[in-house]
């Protein structure tokens, strides 16, 4: 008969014990990823919902703009319909770089954050056609692409970039 001695016995309790604990941590680390995933989700709905939001408050100006050239007797002229709707654009594209800036944080992956930027640059070039803002807003997408696929984006990158982001706001204004 091969019965199992002290040791050999303490061994497989220990190992036991080790696979348990294992177990325990792949459960929590699976319940982890499910809420870092759901945060995601939420955090893309916002980004759509600011959008939408801003697209909409670019149209309620057009119509108050239209409603008060009613009001005064005719349809308005052409000048302060554009430029009602050029403050409408660049409105919504100063939102857009606002949740694009609400996304640059410590820890960022790089690879995440060059897609988002990649994102906020084609919609500002939907809205207000400055190819010369849109040329710097992309050139942060190919630094961010000299990253590993999962590494995070350096702080000193990262002060940068918000440093741009706030300088592509005053040239927003300055379009206005």
């Amino acid at each position: 008969m091969n019965y199992l001695t002290e040791d050999e016995t303490y061994i497989r309790a220990k190992l036991t014990e080790i696979n348990g604990a294992i177990e325990r941590l792949t459960d929590m680390l699976n319940r982890m990823i499910e809420v870092i995933s759901k945060v995601s989700d939420v955090q893309e709905a916002t980004t759509e919902l600011t959008l939408v939001v801003s697209a909409n408050s670019e149209k309620i100006d057009e119509l108050m703009q239209l409603m008060k050239g009613m009001s005064a007797g005719g349809p308005s002229r052409g000048t302060p319909q554009t430029s009602a709707s050029d403050r409408g654009s660049v409105s919504s594209s100063q939102a857009v770089l606002d949740t694009l800036e609400s996304q640059v944080r410590e820890g960022a992956i790089a690879s995440d954050l060059a897609v988002k930027i990649n994102d906020a640059a084609d919609s500002l070039d939907q809205k207000i056609s400055s190819g010369q803002l849109t040329v710097k807003i992309r050139r942060w997408t190919r630094i961010l692409k000299t990253y590993g696929r999962v590494d995070p984006v350096s702080p000193a990158d990262l002060g940068k970039l918000r440093q741009d982001i706030k300088e592509w706001s005053k040239e927003l204004v300055q379009l206005r």
